[in-house]
């Protein structure tokens, strides 16, 4: 079940955060491997109103935050996005717990926002050593359409998810 995150989800998510940086570092990605994301993330995310996470047997398995807007990806180089809207979600912070890895909870995730925003596309971010994350948003229908650069001049792979093309 996907809603809403909460205050009482701190330590839940913090951990889910932990667990993501060790797999990510595993495959010797340098993403989230200063610091981000972390307590600051999750209260900046709480606050905004953006913070969703994902609960199995009452427990929170994973976490996303989405975001109706991002100015990172107001410049896209090397191609461009599918959509020329700005009717998107983006998807930030997406996170699962080791044992639940591989259960398509990502995937939840997207339909979730498919089916509860009016928006024309998802679009999200990683970095090109991320191979995981690569396969999973292939799998799950996105398609790479560029590069953006972050606010602090890191290099991101650009993908998105068209859900409506009338917008």
């Amino acid at each position: 079940m996907i809603r809403k995150g909460n205050l009482r989800d701190i330590s839940s998510v913090l951990r889910i955060y932990e667990d993501a940086k060790s797999f990510i570092k595993s495959y010797n990605s340098p993403q989230w491997q200063s610091g981000y994301p972390n307590a600051d993330t999750f209260y900046d995310d709480l606050e905004n109103n953006r913070l969703y996470v994902y609960e199995s047997n009452n427990e929170v398995v994973a976490c996303a935050s989405f975001h109706s807007y991002e100015k990172d990806y107001d410049n896209i180089y090397e191609g461009s996005w599918l959509t020329t809207t700005n009717n998107y979600m983006a998807v930030h912070t997406i996170a699962t717990n080791n044992s639940y890895r591989g259960k398509g909870i990502a995937a939840r995730f997207f339909k979730y926002i498919h089916k509860n925003f009016d928006v024309a596309s998802i679009r999200i971010d990683t970095h090109k050593l991320n191979v995981p994350m690569i396969k999973m948003l292939e799998k799950n229908g996105f398609i790479l359409c560029g590069i953006i650069y972050l606010s602090d001049g890191q290099e991101r792979l650009a993908y998105e998810k068209v859900l409506k093309w009338n917008t």
